[in-house]
Order: C-alpha cells, then sequence, then structure tokens
C-alpha cells in the first residue's frame, strides 16, 4: 500500500506537468460532457445511487466515443478528472446535486435530481463551499 503523501505527490508531480494544450476539448465542454453522463448513469437507478468504483467504469466506458486527447494515456475522461480536479470525489463534491455517501467499505454517489438545471450545468449547482470549509462562529462572548 502506498503512503498517502506519495500519492499526494505523485499527483501534484502530474498535475504540474501537463498543459492545458493536451487536451482537445474545453473545460466547459468536458465539463458537460461529464455531467450529462453521470446524470444519465445515476437516473437510470431507482433510488440515483451508484457505488463510485462502478460509476467510473460507466463513465469511461460511455465517454469512449470522444477524442479527448492525441496522447493515448490522457484519453479518458477519468485521467481527465484526476489531473484537472484531483480526481471524481473532488469534482462531484463540488456540485449541490450529487451527494457522496461512505460507509465502511464503499463509496457511493447519489444524484439529487431536483436540484440540476440543465440549462446551466457547469455553474448553476457548484458549491458556494464544501463542508469542510465551513467555519462556525460562536455569537456569544464571555
Amino acid at each position: 500500500m502506498v503512503h498517502n503523501s506519495v500519492n499526494n505527490s505523485i499527483d501534484n508531480s502530474i498535475d504540474n506537468s501537463i498543459d492545458d494544450s493536451v487536451w482537445k476539448l474545453s473545460e466547459e465542454e468536458c465539463s458537460e460532457i461529464i455531467h450529462l453522463t453521470l446524470i444519465d448513469i445515476l437516473s437510470e437507478r431507482k433510488d440515483k445511487t451508484f457505488p463510485l468504483n462502478k460509476l467510473v467504469e460507466l463513465l469511461n466506458s460511455r465517454t469512449k466515443i470522444y477524442k479527448l486527447s492525441d496522447h493515448k494515456k490522457y484519453n479518458s475522461f477519468s485521467k481527465y478528472l484526476k489531473i484537472k480536479h484531483r480526481g471524481i470525489l473532488n469534482f462531484i463534491e463540488d456540485y449541490n446535486f450529487y451527494g457522496v455517501i461512505r460507509t465502511d467499505k464503499h463509496i457511493y454517489v447519489k444524484l439529487y435530481k431536483n436540484l440540476v438545471n440543465m440549462n446551466d450545468l457547469s455553474y448553476s449547482g457548484r458549491r458556494i463551499t464544501k463542508d469542510k470549509e465551513w467555519i462556525i462562529i460562536d455569537s456569544e462572548s464571555d
């Protein structure tokens, strides 16, 4: 098992060594394709919930028709998400119409379809802040 700090340094070196010219699609185009595909996959389930690992597999299989890069090793949307957003979970957690459910052994992604604005996927559903960034201020002073 590789220690997390090693993984983070590997992710940072990958992130810093790849510029935007590698990608044939813009950030907005990639984001829209990813959202539409994830929403489609999650909508197929009655409870709108899917295991993360299966969701990644389906995302890659359904988006393989897109020519994302001329470099074969960068031609999957999961690789794109890892490089541009530090992984699919970071991408998902940036939007309020997805939820992440963590159990002891699995991670699930849930779609809150009532929060999806199909006319503006990239911006209308962006979270203002992630839960870990909230600061609690005690209004009572001693």
